[in-house]
């Protein structure tokens, strides 16, 4: 980053959400500039550029059809994995906002390790 560009103010309200098909990632990214457009930043998200973006939730779509033990969308947060089913992508989003704001709520001692 260079003198003139800021950091993202680390907080809920900074989150992009990038949906990847199956799969919804929760991307905290700090630098400005990459987060103009976070699907670039999710597709390349090893690339060194990236290595102060943080994930800081995921949502994945399980169908019991393709071997899942349950139908629906789970969220998962740091090493946390215990989210119930959601029926539908509305009720997931709804789930996700309140597990973004819990992530930026908690104190370091209270979040989970990624």
């Amino acid at each position: 980053m260079t003198e003139n560009q800021t950091r993202t103010p680390y907080d809920a309200e900074h989150i992009a959400i990038v949906e990847l098909g199956h799969t919804v990632w929760a991307l905290y990214i700090p630098n400005p500039d990459q987060a103009k457009n976070p699907r670039a930043v999710a597709d390349n998200i090893t690339a060194p550029e990236h290595a102060d973006v943080e994930v800081v939730a995921t949502a994945t779509r399980c169908y019991k059809t393709e071997g899942a033990t349950a139908s629906g969308w789970f969220i998962s947060s740091g090493s946390d994995y215990g989210s119930e089913g959601y029926p539908n992508k509305r009720a997931m989003r709804e789930a996700l906002r309140h597990t973004i704001h819990g992530y930026f709520t908690t104190t370091e001692q209270e979040r989970p390790a990624p």
